[in-house]
């Protein structure tokens, strides 16, 4: 990506070249960062200390007699800030605080290898000392974990603090000697760490901009999805998501032997209100109604969905009869509530409902197209009488013929 966006080249090059990315992203790279290092570290400390066991035995082979004493009594020193680094890497709680406090150890590291040297009159001590020194310094730079400017300022630092032990309370450094170990050396060292962490910053912009880019494509198809079940005026479920829904719950139920309810609400002389009020105004309208009613879907199953038009339709799985009925009445008495204006639905002068409603229990037979069917003819009968009301569906009474010998014949 990279490569072929402009905008992320000019983030990308100033970013890796000075080691700095723009606010935000820097903060997000440093946590990265400091969270990689630390889980390295809890690993290579134990390495480092074992590397450093190996180097002081070596050493401590060849010094000449006479200094044994106080190189090893000083140098140990390094040792003990090894292992108290890897100790405080153990705890998570620390995580946070890992480049203080093995920044501050790699400081009294280099300050400890660079003035030993200045104590030691024995040449051959002396060229030995010194490999500790290009130790410490290879330690630090590569394997620590620490930022480059971290790691550059905890060598240089601790490199002029044990110069300046050295020269006030010994006998002083070996430049030449120094410069062979401790100036090229470091020089060595900060040409790879720099290098290092160019390479980790590419990685971590290359990773956040992919998660950036699964994020936004995750976001745009939940967008998706939703505007596919989802009615855009009223933001209530439209009539695909319904389907899907009766369908689901009306298995639900036969499987649970369970009742299921459905409610179909019309608005009372929508048509007028449009023509009188205008569309617009009946759009609020509707949205006014749907809020309403969406107060009415708070348990698992339960759904308000947006029929088509001015038509609603609410679905209750588990609700019997009595509940349904006692739910249509509120619907009604909700609606009312609202004071809507409506200057042509007759003497109320207010928008109302009416609601058909249909209760089956699928166990018992039919199917989902039946019940909604049953609502419908509910809806049909609440107009019919008189609007701003609710009707439950009863099936029609079984007609008997009476045939011409008298007997009676069910039809």
């Amino acid at each position: 990506m990279a490569e072929t966006d402009p905008r992320s080249r000019r983030v990308v090059v100033p970013g890796v070249r000075w080691l700095r990315f723009p606010r935000r992203l820097e903060a997000e790279y440093r946590d990265y960062q400091c969270l990689e290092a630390v889980d390295s570290f809890r690993v290579k400390a134990f390495y480092i200390l074992f590397l450093y066991m190996l180097l002081v035995t070596g050493i401590y082979a060849l010094a000449p007699e006479a200094v044994l004493g106080l190189w090893l009594g000083t140098y140990i020193w390094v040792g003990v800030i090894v292992l108290a680094a890897g100790v405080l890497a153990q705890f998570r709680a620390l995580d946070r605080y890992f480049p203080l406090y093995a920044g501050f150890g790699s400081f009294l590291a280099v300050t400890l290898s660079m003035a030993i040297p200045g104590f030691l009159d024995v040449p051959e001590s002396v060229q030995l000392a010194n490999v500790s020194v290009i130790y410490a310094l290879v330690i630090v730079y590569a394997m620590v974990g620490l930022r480059f400017p971290v790691a550059t300022l905890a060598c240089w630092a601790g490199g002029m603090v044990g110069w300046f032990i050295a020269e006030h309370f010994g006998r002083g450094i070996d430049w030449l000697m120094a410069h062979r170990t401790y100036t090229g050396v470091s020089l060595l060292g900060m040409f790879l760490c720099y290098t290092e962490e160019v390479r980790g910053r590419l990685l971590f912009f290359n990773q956040s901009q992919l998660l950036r880019q699964q994020q936004r494509t995750q976001r745009l198809a939940e967008r998706l999805h939703r505007l596919s079940r989802e009615d855009s005026l009223t933001s209530l479920a439209n009539r695909r998501y319904f389907d899907e829904a009766l369908d689901r719950e009306w298995r639900r139920c036969q499987r649970d032997k369970r009742p299921l309810a459905i409610m179909l609400v019309d608005v009372d002389r929508f048509k007028a209100y449009n023509d009188h009020y205008g569309h617009l105004q009946g759009d609020e309208c509707l949205r006014a109604l749907a809020e309403e009613l969406g107060r009415y879907s708070r348990r698992g199953g339960d759904l308000v969905a947006r029929f088509g038009g001015e038509e609603f339709i609410l679905l209750y799985p588990g609700v019997d009869e009595t509940e349904a009925v006692r739910l249509a009445s509120r619907l009604c008495r909700s609606v009312r509530a609202l004071g809507i204006p409506h200057a042509e639905n007759g003497a109320s002068g207010e928008v109302t409902i009416s609601v058909g409603v249909a209760v089956r229990t699928p166990a018992d037979g039919g199917t989902s197209l039946q019940l909604l069917d049953e609502a419908d003819r509910a809806l049909y009968q609440a107009k019919q009488s008189g609007r701003d009301n609710w009707r439950l569906y009863e099936p029609p009474p079984t007609v008997r013929l009476v045939s011409d010998n008298g007997n009676r014949k069910d039809d």
